[in-house]
């Protein structure tokens, strides 16, 4: 019965400490600044870091839809969204022109050697997190559907409010 207990014990830690985490990272913002994904953050609530791309059109159907909720998200829970385009160098080039003519509200970076995406085993995309204020990955969704913007404001806002 001893040896159960501490297994379970066992398991139970090891799956407290595997938790992802957001890693530093260097990627660049739309102007061509090098930050570091450490830099992330909302003034210590949790922010939501969606993983997209310039040709995906999943991926913009989802940046829309959050870009036409965040201005009242943000005023009603302190809501923030981080997005990082995967696009490659050539793909790069129209990540500026895109989110400036989309007027997208939120920050835009570029990981177009998609070293963040790697280190945070992302495989697909769209791809959304919720990050708790200690940078840890408390929710993950993969794939876009009409409306799924809103569960998953719903999961922020109830991490918000604990």
């Amino acid at each position: 019965m001893k040896n159960i207990l501490l297994g379970l014990l066992l398991i139970a830690g090891t799956t407290v400490w595997a938790q992802k985490t957001v890693p530093a990272i260097k990627i660049k913002d739309i102007n061509g600044k090098t930050i570091s994904s450490k830099q992330f953050g909302n003034d210590g609530k949790p922010y939501v870091l969606c993983f997209f791309a310039t040709w995906c059109k999943p991926c913009l159907q989802e940046m829309n839809a959050f870009a036409e909720e965040y201005e009242d998200w943000n005023e009603e829970s302190g809501f923030k969204l981080i997005a990082v385009s995967v696009d490659d160098s050539k793909s790069n080039a129209r990540l500026k022109s895109l989110v400036n003519g989309n007027d997208w509200p939120f920050e835009v970076y570029s990981d177009a050697n998609s070293n963040l995406k790697r280190a945070m085993n992302i495989s697909s995309i769209p791809y959304a997190l919720i990050i708790d204020e200690k940078r840890r990955v408390v929710y993950e969704k993969v794939s876009y559907t009409a409306g799924a913007e809103f569960e998953l404001y719903k999961k922020f806002k109830k991490l918000i409010n604990k």
